[in-house]
């Protein structure tokens, strides 16, 4: 009688070493606890971020103005900063000297400038005498002033023409009060208003230039 042996019941299935194996390879990372950063696991959490919600830790909590938001989320609530502010301009004063001075000389040309002859009736300074130079510069400059932010020039060769043109009404005045025209004499109101007038714009040019080629600190 020969023996035969039985296998042993219950012997364990070769694959299912492996496939417990597949299972834990397979296994997702487990979710942050709670209380917990969601960048930094092992930190814990101090507040949660006011855009997306997320937990952050210290390191991850910026404040921004009484809010906290993740470094990620910065870019949502933060605004571009502002442009530099523009250097200080000319003094307004120095300006209205300047551009007034300007429309008084012209300004002016409705009263006579001479006594007697051609040239002694209104608007008489417009005819083609010294008067006439004066004239034609202050009325350039007051066109300088009043389309400063058209012209293409910079501050400080703006200023040096209303110092040129300035000085130019001035020489015109002067010498049209020198020598007025034939047969007559410089008129006191008139050419005085315009003689004023020229000495303020020089004067307010002059302190435009001095604020243009000053250096801002």
């Amino acid at each position: 009688m020969s023996d035969v042996r039985e296998a042993p019941s219950g012997a364990s299935d070769p694959e299912e070493p492996e496939q417990g194996r597949d299972k834990a390879v397979r296994r997702e990372p487990a979710a942050p606890k709670k209380g917990r950063c969601s960048i930094h696991s092992g930190e814990d959490s101090v507040a949660t971020c006011d855009v997306c919600g997320r937990a952050l830790c210290i390191a991850c909590a910026v404040p921004v103005r009484g809010s906290v938001v993740g470094q990620e989320c910065l870019s949502e609530v933060l605004e571009d900063p502002p442009p530099p502010p523009e250097p200080p301009g000319p003094p307004p004063r120095a300006r209205a000297i300047a551009l007034g001075g300007f429309l008084l000389v012209v300004g002016s040309s409705i009263l006579p400038w001479a006594r007697y002859g051609d040239a002694s009736g209104w608007f008489g300074a417009w005819t083609p005498r010294w008067s006439l130079l004066a004239l034609l510069a202050a009325l350039a400059g007051a066109v300088i002033m009043l389309l400063r932010r058209r012209t293409p020039w910079d501050q400080q060769v703006q200023s040096l023409i209303l110092v040129s043109l300035a000085v130019v009404s001035l020489v015109g005045v002067t010498l049209h009060g020198l020598h007025p025209p034939p047969l007559s004499e410089r008129a006191p109101l008139g050419w005085g208003l315009a003689l004023a007038g020229a000495c303020a714009a020089l004067l307010g040019a002059l302190r435009l230039l001095e604020q243009s080629v000053r250096p801002t600190n």
